[in-house]
């Protein structure tokens, strides 16, 4: 493990290494060190700071995760940015997302190359020997694998309060809206980017309607001070 180093401002990390027994190769990692109070947001990644075009069917999901360059979403990267170097030291950053692990790679490459603030990534596993089922997995419902990584980050720290962000073109009003009513004290927004028109209220059904908003233009964010949520304001 080396030393502990700062990787940039107001973000503590370890970067470490490892290697399995009976095997020469060498794996890099960083350990992002959350502290137990604070804000966290929670983000997806397709069609909310990624253009994945996930609404118009699995063949463009297929085309623009696999033979098309990485796109941001025009104006996501300088909210979050705006939100981490505000005066508040405690606002980190968790991409949650149906992509694979094995995008984790050029995920982070994107996050660097478009100045996303440093973050943790939660993918979804699969199995490369099991191909069919992995493709399966790939496109299965977002309600039945995207909530387990939130709920283990919310139940890892019970003190801090979460904003979570996602988009109208899969069921991320559903699933967050889900975890919302179950962990009321601890959601403190949500924010659903809207790709499709389907910005129905009954998307987030039993969450107050003070604590989401749907929204088109990214600048329409950069009026919420998040930091505040953390200070009952």
């Amino acid at each position: 493990v080396k030393n502990n180093d700062r990787i940039v401002k107001r973000h503590e990390a370890v970067s470490f290494q490892a290697r399995g027994l009976n095997d020469r190769r060498v794996f890099e990692g960083v350990a992002h060190l959350v502290p137990s109070t604070g804000i966290s947001v929670i983000s997806d990644i397709d069609d909310t700071i990624k253009i994945t075009k996930v609404f118009h069917g699995k063949k463009e999901l297929i085309r623009q995760t696999f033979l098309r360059d990485f796109e941001p979403v025009p104006g996501m990267a300088e909210v979050y940015q705006t939100w981490w170097r505000s005066s508040y030291d405690n606002v980190y950053f968790h991409f949650v997302s149906s992509s694979v692990y094995q995008l984790y790679e050029e995920l982070e490459h994107f996050r660097t190359k478009y100045n996303f603030p440093p973050a943790t990534f939660h993918l979804k596993t699969i199995r490369p020997k099991k191909m069919l089922s992995s493709l399966q997995s790939m496109v299965a419902d977002p309600r039945e694998t995207k909530r387990e990584p939130i709920e283990s980050t919310l139940r890892q720290f019970p003190q801090r309060k979460f904003v979570l962000i996602g988009d109208s073109g899969e069921k991320d009003p559903e699933v967050y809206a889900s975890i919302a009513r179950d962990y009321p004290d601890q959601i403190v927004a949500i924010f659903i980017r809207n790709v499709n028109n389907l910005t129905q209220p009954h998307r987030l059904q039993g969450v107050p309607q003070s604590k989401y908003m749907f929204f088109t233009d990214p600048t329409e964010l950069m009026k919420q001070e998040i930091f505040l949520f953390d200070r009952g304001i």
